[in-house]
């Protein structure tokens, strides 16, 4: 992947990835290997945080697709190596915090999944993002 093409996005927006798609199995050793290393780079990268949970959840027997999601991530580190965390001294740094959720993102278990990350002047110190326990009824 040194010299594929780089891209805006870590993941297309609106995909739905299932479980037993129809394309084939593909090397679970290796999509394993290549989902550790990008799990290890969200340590300071919380903007592919979801795109890697996302396809994290295909471990036990990923398909083509899967594999496909992962090396689109690649593709968006290429074009952004030089984003990350940056600390740097501030005279009023400010707390933000953000936070959003998907409707039932989960094609097969209708669970939301939801996120959050803290910014204390230009650097995140906090981020999260799950799958919920249970199927919400309701968006309050």
């Amino acid at each position: 992947m040194d010299n594929c093409n780089p891209i805006l996005t870590p993941v297309e927006e609106r995909l739905k990835l299932i479980k037993d798609g129809t394309r084939e199995l593909v090397n679970p050793i290796d999509f394993k290997c290549l989902v550790g290393c990008l799990r290890y780079l969200t340590a300071t990268r919380p903007d592919i945080v979801y795109a890697v949970g996302l396809v994290s959840r295909f471990m036990e027997s990923p398909r083509q697709s899967h594999s496909h999601t992962a090396k689109h991530i690649l593709r968006y580190v290429k074009g952004t190596t030089s984003l990350g965390i940056h600390y740097t001294v501030s005279e009023d740094p400010k707390l933000v915090g953000f936070t959003d959720s998907d409707w039932a993102g989960d094609t097969e278990g209708r669970r939301s999944t939801s996120g959050y990350g803290f910014q204390l002047g230009n650097g995140f110190f906090s981020w999260s993002y799950k799958k919920q326990q249970v199927v919400a009824l309701s968006t309050t």
